[in-house]
């Protein structure tokens, strides 16, 4: 019941009984499960994703000692904000190392991501995806040196373009992801039991999240109408075979949650 001793509805809380399932890693998933349940959604977390240092530091502890000749620090996700920071607190570093570099945040998260360590970002694209970074920086940054903190299986997109425009990359693994060993199981049950849409915020959630899953249960989710946070995310659930109905406007959760709302406010025909 609400504050106001009414039972929410349709009418009042757009996605009051619709089951929706949260991929995200655990420690990422109750920002988006809270703002769909503040609709009235019921959501049903199973992170797909599980995020992981890498292998080794040793590239990135390399090009943290090699600040001082950097010009640009590019962060595309609020993983790569904290574990670069964490390593750069582990290695002894101060803010003053970063005196001279132009911090690039991907977006208002990561960006957000930053204040926590004690920075800001000097740079934020209009279009919160590789493309904007690429788009933002590729005027500036020849004869630089760029220092690109990235995801074990990142795209090449920023390295190989600002490499065209003049850039020296230097693009060290910060961190990797694998599947939680206990999704399997409960992504068979909630999928028994019924869901009326998935989400996904990567392209790596699509993936696990198609590769934990045994025949019956992809065909049952392959029925499952599907949110995407955005077309790199929808291309790879499209691939997979999946129902992309809902693509938030911009690469930001609050989108994606306003277009689920939307989505489920339509009357059914």
């Amino acid at each position: 019941m609400t504050e106001s001793g009414e039972t929410p509805t349709s009418g009042t809380w757009p996605l009051h009984g619709r089951r929706i399932l949260v991929t995200r890693a655990a420690d990422q998933a109750p920002a988006l499960s809270n703002a769909l349940a503040a609709h009235g959604a019921e959501t049903v977390v199973i992170p797909t994703i599980q995020i992981v240092a890498p292998a080794s530091y040793a590239e990135l502890d390399q090009a943290i000692a090699g600040l001082d000749e950097t010009d640009y620090l590019v962060l595309t996700s609020v993983n790569a904000v904290d574990f670069f920071f964490n390593r750069l607190s582990t290695l002894g570093h101060d803010a003053a190392s970063l005196d001279k570099v132009q911090i690039v945040a991907v977006g208002p998260k990561s960006a957000e991501a930053l204040s926590v360590h004690g920075f800001q970002a000097d740079l934020v694209p209009e279009d919160y995806r590789a493309e904007g970074i690429v788009a933002l920086l590729k005027e500036r940054v020849s004869g630089k040196r760029v220092l690109y903190p990235k995801a074990a299986l990142a795209r090449e997109l920023i390295p190989a373009e600002l490499a065209k425009a003049g850039a020296e990359v230097i693009a060290p693994t910060a961190y990797a992801s694998t599947p939680p060993e206990d999704a399997q199981g409960r992504l068979d049950r909630a999928l028994a039991e019924g869901l009326d849409m998935l989400t996904f915020t990567a392209s790596s959630t699509v993936d696990n999240f198609t590769a934990l899953l045994g025949t019956d249960s992809l065909d049952l989710a392959r029925r499952v109408p599907v949110a995407s946070i955005g077309p790199l995310t929808t291309a790879t659930a499209k691939k997979h075979g999946f129902k992309v109905v809902v693509e938030a406007d911009n690469a930001t959760l609050d989108d994606m949650v306003e277009a689920i709302r939307q989505y489920f406010s339509v009357p059914a025909l």
